[in-house]
């Protein structure tokens, strides 16, 4: 459709910084709406406000996830205003995106489209839920949605390590109905991609604040998705041990080692008293037009 094609190459010439929401008119009476960036609480208060001023619209995620409850709470507006959702090619929509790219009427779906399913995480009045009791919430939001059976039960049993990626051929199996991206005129999907700038430096910075808020929907956002909630990368975990100190994680110093690789130092105390001066190297990756963390090296036992 033309003001799909209009939207991409509006998102081409005007970079987007992360969690940034704005509306910018098209033709026909129709806003493109574009989400940027990871969601956080909040966020959906903030699409709210903006989104009451569209009659009609598109909605571009181009999101690596985050939090839940935004996801969840955008996806109910979109489908309320009965806008159409879908992503710039190439990027990426994981997780709480992804849940947020089915409220819409229509979704739109293209063959380099990065969309992923990760299990729910929730944290509630301070404790990370399980998966289970987040992913009933997901359900009771798809079945609002008027999903089948088959396309909640996909959605609610992905993986809690990974991503699990929906393609044109698992979504016509589960029952995820989706229209095609009109292909006619020029294609922006190779400027697209360079529309967010290599940055290892910034992304390693909101990693370790995400750590020290022991937020692991955030920090767990900015990891590959094929790590998510493996190891240190759990969201669970990070929510554990990052929430159990009497002096939160401070990061203390950051230098570029290389292209990609960053050495942090940082310092923290457990509530058992343990105190940890510690170093790392982080290596990250440049994939899905974004910088993300892709491994950590602990130099100092902690």
């Amino acid at each position: 459709m033309r003001y799909i094609a209009a939207g991409l190459l509006f998102l081409c010439a005007f970079p987007l910084s992360a969690a940034e929401i704005t509306r910018q008119p098209l033709e026909n009476d129709t806003d493109l709406i574009s989400i940027t960036g990871v969601l956080n609480d909040g966020d959906e208060i903030a699409f709210r406000n903006l989104a009451a001023a569209s009659r009609k619209a598109l909605v571009f995620l181009n999101s690596e996830g985050g939090d839940l409850k935004a996801g969840i709470e955008i996806g109910r507006d979109i489908r309320l205003r009965g806008f159409a959702t879908a992503t710039p090619p190439g990027t990426l929509c994981a997780s709480a995106c992804a849940l947020t790219w089915l409220a819409g009427s229509p979704r739109f779906l293209q063959p380099d489209s990065n969309i992923g399913f990760h299990a729910a995480f929730r944290v509630v009045d301070g404790k990370a839920s399980e998966s289970g009791v987040a992913n009933a919430l997901v359900g009771a939001y798809l079945n609002q949605l008027g999903l089948p059976e088959t396309a909640i039960a996909y959605v609610t049993s992905a993986p809690p390590e990974g991503i699990a990626w929906l393609t044109a051929a698992k979504a016509q199996a589960v029952g995820i109905t989706y229209r095609a991206i009109d292909e006619d005129g020029p294609d922006p999907a190779s400027e697209g991609r360079k529309t967010y700038p290599h940055d290892p430096m910034g992304t390693v910075t909101a990693f370790y604040s995400a750590l020290a808020a022991a937020d692991g929907e955030t920090a767990s956002a900015l990891v590959i998705p094929e790590k998510r909630g493996k190891g240190p990368f759990n969201e669970a975990s990070i929510q554990a041990f990052y929430g159990a100190m009497s002096q939160p994680l401070k990061l203390t110093g950051t230098a570029l080692r290389g292209d990609d690789n960053v050495r942090v130092s940082y310092e923290y105390v457990t509530n058992d008293g343990r105190r940890c001066k510690g170093r790392a190297d982080v290596q990250t990756t440049y994939v899905f037009g974004k910088t993300l963390v892709s491994r950590i090296k602990v130099l100092d036992g902690c």
